[in-house]
C-alpha cells in the first residue's frame, strides 16, 4: 500500500494502481500480498500426463470420445487432443490422462505425490488405460507426467457457507479476489462468475472517483 494506492511490483516494472484484481489461486495470496487474508481452503493434489501415441489403440466398448471415463476406475479418465480433427483418418494422437489423489488427507497425498517415481505413474497410467485399450503399451511413444500439489480447491464440511469464505468475496481494501477459490470449489463457471463480479465491483468503485 502507498497512501490510497497500491504498488504492484514485477521484475521489470512497478505499477501504481487504484484497485487490483487478484485472479490467482488464493493460496498464493500470502506470498504476494503484504496484508493477505487468512485462507483455509484445502487443495487436492492431482497427477496429469500427456501420452503420445504413434498409432491408435484398439477399442473395447464405445468409440473414442473427447472426454473418456473408464468405468470403475479411480482415475478421472482421459481426453483426446485430436478428437476435433477434420481428417477422415487419425493415425497418431495425444491423450491427457488425469487423476486426483483423494484416498487420504491432502498433505499426506502431497507427500505421496513427491515420493512416487515416474516409473510408478507410467505403470499406473498404462494399467488403467489397458482396460479399454488392451494394446495401449504397443502404441505409446512418450509419457510426460505433471505433478500438481495444489491442483483444485476441495470443499470441506461447512466451508461453502462459512463466514471466512464469504469474506473472500468482499473487497480486501482495494484488492478484489477473482478466482474459483472464492466460491470454494474449482469449476470454470465459478471462475468466470467471480471474475465478472470483481470487474463489475471495481468499475463501480472507479466510477465514483
Amino acid at each position: 500500500e502507498e497512501g490510497n494506492r497500491l504498488r504492484v511490483s514485477t521484475p521489470d516494472t512497478a505499477y501504481i494502481c487504484e484497485h487490483v484484481i487478484f485472479a490467482a489461486p488464493l493460496m498464493l495470496a500470502r506470498y504476494l500480498l503484504e496484508k493477505a487474508p487468512v485462507v483455509t481452503t484445502e487443495y487436492s493434489p492431482w497427477v496429469t500426463a500427456n501420452i503420445s501415441l504413434h498409432r491408435m489403440p484398439r477399442e473395447r466398448g464405445l468409440d473414442l470420445a473427447w472426454d473418456n471415463v473408464i468405468y470403475d476406475s479411480t482415475s478421472l479418465g482421459y481426453v483426446a487432443a485430436t478428437h476435433m480433427t477434420l481428417g477422415s483418418r487419425v493415425d497418431r494422437s495425444v491423450w491427457t490422462w488425469y487423476t486426483a489423489l483423494t484416498h487420504g488427507r491432502p498433505a499426506a497425498m502431497r507427500t505421496e505425490l513427491l515420493t512416487q517415481t515416474w516409473d510408478h505413474w507410467r505403470d499406473t497410467i498404462l494399467a488403467d488405460l489397458s482396460r479399454p485399450h488392451p494394446d495401449i503399451r504397443d502404441c505409446v511413444s512418450r509419457i510426460e507426467v505433471m505433478r500438481i500439489g495444489h491442483a483444485m480447491a476441495r470443499p470441506t464440511p461447512g466451508s461453502i457457507f462459512s463466514e471466512a469464505r464469504a469474506r473472500l468475496a468482499m473487497p480486501h481494501g482495494r484488492i478484489h479476489f477473482a478466482h474459483s477459490d472464492v466460491s470454494g470449489f474449482s469449476v470454470f463457471e465459478e471462475a468466470q462468475y467471480r471474475g465478472v463480479e470483481a470487474a463489475d465491483r471495481t468499475m463501480r468503485l472507479l466510477s465514483k472517483g
